[in-house]
């Protein structure tokens, strides 16, 4: 399936566009955007109109942000109940969080709104998750101690290994010793991607080592193939399909980065962006 446009937004404004024309012969490529939930964009029933117009102009995924605030210190929307309006609006794009930071959440929680989304959506979950940071205090704010890389990873295979067998409505494991079915079954599972960023090993390894379905990577200004080639180096030995999601930054040359392995290029629409805008790029 692929998507006839792709769209970047960069420090709130557009920077970068690839018509509904330019792009018709990448089968292998999917075409996605991500949302901020702050500002005007704080309004679930606002996110699912731009995902009506996003799936009626072709993009195969609507994609939002999780986060309590940004650097903006605008509240954000509850990205669970954001989602849940667009699985209600649509009826084909992928949707899902991209990403959760699971450190900032209970993996038990997670799970059941997981599999209750991926319901509500006929099966179009994809669930992102990530290490969060505590860049803006998302974390120390609230005296959490998790305020470190190293102990956030911790964290996220801890939950990874709980959320998992979860998702399967199979028993997980409780702290006393006991085990218990937490979300019920759910088979197949819904796709899970990886945060990543293409100049480290932690987020491909990490996908492949939990056996989970793609990375996301983030960071790049300018996607080259070359970010593509040392991700599934790093990744080594791994399932297939593996995506391989960009997030983010231009993309002059999509065909190259298909043909290295990218299998996504999700355009992120940053805090600031007004709504008529989010609705422009959407309808492209």
């Amino acid at each position: 399936m692929c998507a006839p446009g792709a769209h970047t937004a960069h420090r709130g404004r557009v920077s970068a566009a690839i018509g509904p024309a330019l792009v018709t012969t990448l089968a292998f490529m999917h075409w996605g955007m991500s949302l901020s939930l702050a500002g005007e964009l704080a309004d679930p029933s606002t996110i699912a109109d731009i995902a009506v117009s996003a799936e009626g102009a072709g993009w195969d995924g609507v994609f939002v942000w999780d986060h309590l605030w940004n650097r903006t210190l605008e509240p954000f929307a509850d990205p669970w109940i954001t989602l849940a309006a667009v699985a209600m609006a649509t009826e084909r794009v992928r949707l899902g969080p991209l990403v959760t930071p699971l450190p900032r959440r209970r993996p038990q929680v997670v799970a059941q709104q997981a599999t209750t989304l991926d319901r509500l959506s006929a099966g179009r979950l994809i669930l992102g998750l990530g290490l969060g940071h505590d860049g803006y205090g998302e974390y120390s704010a609230f005296g959490e101690p998790l305020t470190d890389d190293r102990a956030r990873a911790d964290a996220l295979d801890a939950g990874i290994e709980l959320l998992l067998p979860a998702l399967a409505g199979e028993s997980v494991p409780q702290a006393e010793g006991r085990w218990t079915t937490v979300a019920g079954v759910q088979r197949p599972r819904c796709p899970i991607w990886i945060a990543g960023r293409p100049d480290r090993v932690a987020g491909p390894r990490r996908a492949v080592r939990h056996g989970l379905d793609g990375i996301a990577l983030v960071g790049a200004g300018d996607w080259k193939p070359q970010h593509v080639a040392d991700t599934l180096a790093a990744a080594g030995p791994r399932p297939s399909p593996f995506e391989v999601v960009l997030v983010g930054g231009t993309h002059p040359d999509p065909d190259a980065l298909g043909e290295a392995g990218a299998t996504w290029c999700v355009a992120e629409v940053m805090p600031g962006v007004t709504a008529a805008d989010a609705q422009r790029i959407a309808a492209r």
